[in-house]
C-alpha cells in the first residue's frame, strides 16, 4: 500500500508544475484588473489567485487495483470434500446365499415344476422311474457330484408330494432340491433289503466300515461281523470248544464318528459266514442315503426308512455254516427351514442271521431288515442240531447298540453279529428348536443350523 500511495503523491506534484517568469525565476504577483501585462489586459472575471483553474489538471488518481482476497488477506480455505455416504454408512449387505448341505453350486438348483409321487421305483443309477411316471415341464432328474466328490442323483422340484412309496435303489445316494415345500405323507425306502443295498449304500461284505467274515477250522465255524456306520456294527459270535479248535467271529465294522458328515453316504455291509456255498450266504446291505432341501419347509407324516439289510443264510454249503452280519444303517438328512409332522425317520442296523445246526445241515433263519420303526431289527434264529446253531445279534436303533451273535463253549456254528445304526441329521435355519417334531430312529439326531 505504500508504493501505491507514493505514487498517487508523485503523479500531484507533477500535475501542478509551472514555469517560472524571467531569468531569475521570480513569481510575479498577480495583475490587477485592467492593468496590462504583457500588453494583454487583464480580465477582471479571472480568479484571485490569477491562476486558471482549468489548467491545472486533478492528480490522475488511478482506482485501486482489486484485491483478490482469497490470494492476499485470507488463507486459502479448501471446500471440505464430499462426503462419501458409503463411507460414512455401513454398508447393507444382502443375506448371504444359502449353501445346500453336500451339493456343488451347480448341482444345487431348485426346479420351476411340481411333482406327485404315488407308488414308484427311482434308479439313481439309470435316473428314471421304473414304473410309468411323466416328469412335469420344470422338473429334472440329473446326475451330479458332491463336493466331497462322491456321485449323487438330484431331483430339482419346486414342490414335491409323496403320497405312496417310492423305492430308491442304485448305487449313488439320492438328493432332492425343492424350490417351494416338501411334503411326505407316504414313504421314501432306501432300506437294504438282505443283501442287496439301499441307494447310495453298500452290498453285503462291501464298504469302508464293513463288517468281515467269520472263521472256520474246518468243523466249526464262527459267525460275520456287522457292518458299521452311524455306530460300529458287533462282531460275529465266537466258538469255544477245545482251544486248539476255537475260533472268532468277524469283526464289527467301525463307526464313522460323531459330528455332522461331509459326504451323503449310505450304511456299509455285514460279513458273511465263512463257507463256500451254492447260495451264498452274505452279509446284510448297508441302508442308501436320502437328502432332502426345500426353501420353505419340509413335512413328514409318513416315514423315511434307511434301514440295513438282515444277514442271509447261504445253501448248498461246502459244510456247516456260520451266520451272517446285518447291514448299518444309512444316511438320512434333511435341511429346511421347518421341519415339521409326526412322522418317522429310521436309519436302524440290520439285524444277524442264525447259524446252521451242525451236524444235520438246518439252515439258520435271516436276520430282519432294519425298518422304519423304534424298534430293533431281530436276528435270525439258528438251525437245528448238535449243537444248535446260535442266534444272530440284533440291529442298533434309537440309542441301543447291535448285539453280538451268539456264542458256543463247544465246537459248532454261531451266528453273525448285527448292523449298527445309521446318521440321521436336521439342519435348522438360523436356530435350533427346542424338540423335534418327527421321531427319529437312532437318537440323537446330528442338529446343526445354516
Amino acid at each position: 500500500m505504500r508504493h501505491l500511495l507514493s505514487l498517487c503523491m508523485f503523479g500531484l506534484v507533477a500535475a501542478c508544475s509551472f514555469t517560472p517568469n524571467g531569468a531569475t525565476g521570480a513569481i510575479d504577483a498577480p495583475p490587477a484588473d485592467g492593468a496590462e501585462v504583457d500588453g494583454v489586459v487583464a480580465d477582471a472575471s479571472d480568479d484571485a489567485t490569477g491562476i486558471d483553474a482549468a489548467t491545472i489538471d486533478a492528480a490522475t488518481i488511478d482506482a485501486a487495483l482489486p484485491i483478490d482476497a482469497a490470494i492476499i488477506d485470507a488463507p486459502d480455505i479448501d471446500a471440505p470434500p464430499p462426503i462419501d455416504a458409503a463411507i460414512d454408512a455401513p454398508p447393507i449387505d444382502a443375506p448371504p446365499p444359502v449353501v445346500i448341505a453336500y451339493l456343488t453350486p451347480a448341482d444345487a438348483t431348485v426346479g420351476t415344476g411340481d411333482l406327485t409321487i404315488t407308488t414308484n421305483t427311482l434308479n439313481t443309477d439309470t435316473l428314471a422311474f421304473t414304473g410309468a411316471i411323466t416328469l412335469p415341464s420344470g422338473v429334472t432328474l440329473t446326475s451330479g457330484t458332491q463336493t466331497s466328490g462322491g456321485a449323487v442323483a438330484v431331483l430339482h422340484v419346486r414342490n414335491l408330494v409323496v403320497s405312496g412309496t417310492l423305492s430308491v435303489r442304485g448305487s449313488r445316494p439320492l438328493a432332492i432340491v425343492a424350490g417351494g415345500t416338501v411334503s411326505i405323507s407316504g414313504t421314501i425306502d432306501a432300506g437294504a433289503e438282505s443283501a442287496r443295498p439301499g441307494g447310495g449304500g453298500f452290498g453285503g461284505g462291501m464298504g469302508p466300515t464293513l463288517g468281515t467274515a467269520g472263521a472256520s477250522n474246518g468243523s466249526s465255524d464262527a459267525g460275520g461281523g456287522g457292518g458299521g456306520h452311524g455306530t460300529a456294527g458287533e462282531r460275529g459270535g465266537n466258538v469255544g470248544g477245545a482251544a486248539s479248535s476255537a475260533v472268532n467271529g468277524g469283526g464289527g465294522g467301525a463307526a464313522i464318528g460323531p459330528g455332522i458328515p461331509t459326504e451323503l453316504r449310505g450304511g456299509s455291509g455285514g460279513g458273511a459266514g465263512p463257507r463256500t456255498c451254492t447260495t451264498p450266504a452274505r452279509g446284510g446291505g448297508g441302508g442308501g442315503a436320502v437328502f432332502v432341501y426345500a426353501a420353505t419347509s419340509i413335512s413328514i407324516t409318513g416315514a423315511i426308512n434307511a434301514g440295513g439289510g438282515g444277514g442271509s443264510t447261504g445253501a448248498g454249503c461246502s459244510g456247516s455254516n456260520g451266520g451272517s452280519g446285518g447291514g448299518a444303517g444309512g444316511q438320512i438328512d434333511l435341511q429346511a427351514p421347518a421341519i415339521t409332522g409326526v412322522g418317522i425317520l429310521a436309519a436302524n442296523g440290520g439285524g444277524g442271521s442264525g447259524a446252521e445246526g451242525a451236524n444235520t445241515g438246518n439252515a439258520g433263519n435271516p436276520g430282519q431288515n432294519g425298518a422304519a420303526a423304534l424298534s430293533g431289527a431281530a436276528g435270525g434264529t439258528g438251525g437245528t442240531g448238535t449243537p444248535t446253531g446260535t442266534t444272530g445279534g440284533t440291529g442298533g436303533f434309537l440309542g441301543v447298540a447291535p448285539t453280538t451273535g451268539g456264542d458256543l463253549a463247544v465246537n459248532g456254528n454261531t451266528g453273525g453279529g448285527g448292523g449298527g445304526a445309521g446318521v440321521i441329521v436336521l439342519r435348522y435355519q438360523g436356530s435350533l428348536p427346542t424338540t423335534d417334531a418327527v421321531m427319529i430312529s437312532p437318537t440323537p439326531a446330528r442338529r446343526t443350523t445354516y
